[in-house]
């Protein structure tokens, strides 16, 4: 009996409490996310997106924008060489857009630790076009080793201008040494697609170490965020599921700092293609 009075005055007493305690406040709206979060997410593949920031990046490059046919058109693609070609002293090979010769030439290298300047063989790149160009041209030596000591001349490794001459160097010159151009590969583009192009971080999977090395793009060293997988895209290359051509192409119309190449993207086609390009597309 004792128990059952007990129980019930706790229950009053705490049913009192209930009703005198004044419910918990609603859960604060939370704030809408900043405007950033919005543009990497589905903003940034809206097409005024897109096309605002062609503008603002050409702005900010000097260069005049693309025209929207322009950014939406095929970069044509050309394969101008394939095969072992070698190179001799003042023997250029000319392609459609290239000229390609060998020459010797001095640069700063390191030896024994001794800063020099020694003779090298310098591959000479000319655009004997009025054109812009994103371009690799594949070549090798005898042995790589002979050449780990070779000075670099800075260059854009990735795209060249109209009219433009690059010098990169080879190896350190011997009188035995030998060059070789194995494959030569150009793409028309606009002036900012070379410039997307020319940002992007050099690396092994689409080029050689021994020649990037020197990598200096048209805004200098200044190069996007690395937002994407080597890894990947090597393993795509290995696969032969896309290559080169893919991967420049997408990044010709993408800026690499807003957007990654994904493996089901291929060389643009049809200009009708949506753009900015999107893994869903």
């Amino acid at each position: 009996m004792l128990l059952a009075g007990a129980f019930a005055i706790g229950v009053g007493v705490y049913a009192l409490h209930s009703a005198s305690t004044p419910p918990a406040a609603p859960e604060r709206p939370r704030p809408p996310p900043p405007a950033a979060t919005l543009a990497n997410s589905d903003l940034r593949f809206s097409p005024v997106f897109y096309r605002t920031q062609l503008e603002q990046d050409a702005k900010a490059y000097g260069i005049p924008a693309p025209s929207w046919d322009e950014i939406t058109q095929p970069n044509p693609y050309f394969d101008e060489l394939k095969g072992k070609q070698r190179l001799r002293i003042k023997a250029p090979i000319d392609t459609r857009h290239l000229r390609v010769s060998l020459e010797i030439s001095k640069a700063v290298s390191v030896i024994e630790s001794q800063t020099i300047a020694a003779d090298h063989l310098v591959l000479r790149i000319e655009n004997r076009t009025p054109l812009y160009l994103a371009y690799r041209i594949q070549t090798s030596v005898a042995d790589k080793r002979r050449c780990s000591n070779k000075g670099e001349i800075p260059h854009n490794a990735m795209a060249i201008a109209p009219n433009q001459t690059i010098l990169r160097t080879e190896c350190l010159y011997r009188r035995e040494e030998t060059v070789d151009v194995s494959r030569i590969e150009v793409m028309e583009m606009p002036a900012l697609s070379a410039y997307y192009v020319s940002r992007l971080p050099p690396n092994a999977t689409l080029y050689d170490p021994r020649t990037f090395s020197g990598h200096v793009g048209f805004r200098g060293r200044e190069g996007c965020q690395q937002t994407f997988s080597w890894h990947e895209i090597k393993d795509g290359i290995d696969q032969k599921q896309f290559d080169w051509r893919d991967v420049i192409d997408y990044y010709a119309r993408h800026n690499c700092n807003e957007y990654s190449f994904f493996k089901t993207y291929r060389y643009r086609t049809d200009s009708n293609a949506p753009l900015p390009a999107r893994p869903l597309d």
